[in-house]
Protein backbone atom coordinates (compact mmCIF):
# COMPACT_ATOMS: atom_id res chain seq x y z
CA UNK A 1 0.00 0.00 0.00
CA UNK A 2 1.32 3.37 -0.92
CA UNK A 3 2.12 5.30 2.29
CA UNK A 4 0.08 8.53 1.41
CA UNK A 5 -3.07 5.99 0.65
CA UNK A 6 -1.77 4.40 4.22
CA UNK A 7 -1.69 7.37 6.36
CA UNK A 8 -4.99 8.79 4.56
CA UNK A 9 -6.57 5.51 5.93
CA UNK A 10 -5.12 5.81 8.99
CA UNK A 11 -6.67 9.18 9.50
CA UNK A 12 -10.12 8.10 8.69
CA UNK A 13 -9.53 4.87 10.94
CA UNK A 14 -8.27 7.45 14.20
CA UNK A 15 -11.94 9.63 13.31
CA UNK A 16 -13.94 7.16 13.28
CA UNK A 17 -12.09 5.99 16.75
CA UNK A 18 -13.08 9.22 18.02
CA UNK A 19 -16.32 9.60 17.10
CA UNK A 20 -16.88 5.73 18.55
CA UNK A 21 -15.16 6.38 22.15
CA UNK A 22 -17.17 9.96 22.23
CA UNK A 23 -20.46 7.73 21.61
CA UNK A 24 -19.35 5.23 24.15
CA UNK A 25 -18.78 8.06 26.89
CA UNK A 26 -22.01 9.69 25.91
CA UNK A 27 -24.69 6.82 26.32
CA UNK A 28 -22.43 4.31 27.87
CA UNK A 29 -22.55 1.14 25.86
CA UNK A 30 -20.61 -0.20 22.92
CA UNK A 31 -20.06 0.77 19.89
CA UNK A 32 -18.64 -0.31 16.39
CA UNK A 33 -16.52 1.38 13.55
CA UNK A 34 -17.56 -1.00 10.81
CA UNK A 35 -17.37 -0.22 6.56
CA UNK A 36 -20.19 0.57 4.82
CA UNK A 37 -22.36 -1.60 3.06
CA UNK A 38 -22.39 -0.07 -0.03
CA UNK A 39 -19.44 -0.23 -0.99
CA UNK A 40 -18.31 3.56 -0.56
CA UNK A 41 -15.81 2.99 1.36
CA UNK A 42 -16.67 5.19 4.44
CA UNK A 43 -16.64 3.90 8.15
CA UNK A 44 -19.63 3.74 9.95
CA UNK A 45 -20.00 3.60 13.74
CA UNK A 46 -22.89 1.47 15.30
CA UNK A 47 -24.36 0.20 18.38
CA UNK A 48 -26.44 -3.08 19.04
CA UNK A 49 -29.74 -1.09 18.57
CA UNK A 50 -28.74 0.71 15.02
CA UNK A 51 -27.48 -2.89 14.25
CA UNK A 52 -30.52 -4.09 14.84
CA UNK A 53 -32.54 -1.47 12.91
CA UNK A 54 -30.22 -1.88 9.67
CA UNK A 55 -30.83 -5.60 9.64
CA UNK A 56 -34.49 -5.19 9.97
CA UNK A 57 -34.23 -2.92 7.10
CA UNK A 58 -32.34 -5.32 5.13
CA UNK A 59 -29.41 -3.27 4.62
CA UNK A 60 -27.28 -6.23 6.76
CA UNK A 61 -28.18 -9.79 6.30
CA UNK A 62 -30.79 -10.84 7.92
CA UNK A 63 -28.92 -13.69 8.90
CA UNK A 64 -25.98 -11.42 10.62
CA UNK A 65 -25.57 -11.49 14.78
CA UNK A 66 -24.51 -9.08 16.74
CA UNK A 67 -21.47 -11.66 17.44
CA UNK A 68 -20.47 -11.19 14.08
CA UNK A 69 -19.95 -7.25 14.60
CA UNK A 70 -17.09 -8.47 16.57
CA UNK A 71 -15.46 -10.17 13.96
CA UNK A 72 -16.35 -7.74 11.14
CA UNK A 73 -15.34 -4.53 12.81
CA UNK A 74 -12.05 -2.64 12.82
CA UNK A 75 -12.82 -1.26 16.61
CA UNK A 76 -15.05 -1.32 18.94
CA UNK A 77 -15.64 0.50 22.82
CA UNK A 78 -15.44 -1.27 25.86
CA UNK A 79 -18.64 -3.01 26.62
CA UNK A 80 -20.27 -1.44 30.21
CA UNK A 81 -18.29 -4.60 32.38
CA UNK A 82 -15.07 -2.87 31.23
CA UNK A 83 -14.14 -5.59 28.18
CA UNK A 84 -11.88 -4.14 25.45
CA UNK A 85 -9.71 -4.91 22.61
CA UNK A 86 -6.49 -5.94 23.79
CA UNK A 87 -3.13 -4.95 22.17
CA UNK A 88 -2.61 -8.15 19.81
CA UNK A 89 -6.39 -8.26 18.62
CA UNK A 90 -5.90 -4.11 17.92
CA UNK A 91 -2.99 -4.79 15.82
CA UNK A 92 -4.72 -7.91 13.72
CA UNK A 93 -7.66 -5.24 13.07
CA UNK A 94 -5.53 -2.79 12.11
CA UNK A 95 -4.17 -4.71 9.33
CA UNK A 96 -7.70 -6.09 8.51
CA UNK A 97 -8.30 -2.18 8.23
CA UNK A 98 -5.41 -1.72 5.88
CA UNK A 99 -6.29 -4.36 3.80
CA UNK A 100 -9.86 -3.42 3.12
CA UNK A 101 -8.95 0.06 2.48
CA UNK A 102 -6.37 -1.51 -0.17
CA UNK A 103 -9.30 -3.83 -1.16
CA UNK A 104 -11.59 -0.49 -1.84
CA UNK A 105 -8.90 1.33 -3.64
CA UNK A 106 -8.11 -1.07 -5.87
CA UNK A 107 -12.17 -2.13 -6.61
CA UNK A 108 -12.71 2.00 -7.89
CA UNK A 109 -9.84 1.43 -9.75
CA UNK A 110 -10.77 -1.09 -12.02
CA UNK A 111 -14.00 0.17 -12.22
CA UNK A 112 -12.58 3.53 -13.43
CA UNK A 113 -10.42 1.52 -16.12
CA UNK A 114 -13.73 -0.58 -16.98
Amino acid sequence: MNIFRKFRASLQLREAIRQAETAHHRFGHRFYVMPTFNGSGKLVILDRKNFRDLRLKHYIACHAKVADLLAESFYFTPDRAGNYLSDPDRRQKLRLFFAWADAQHNARRSHKKS
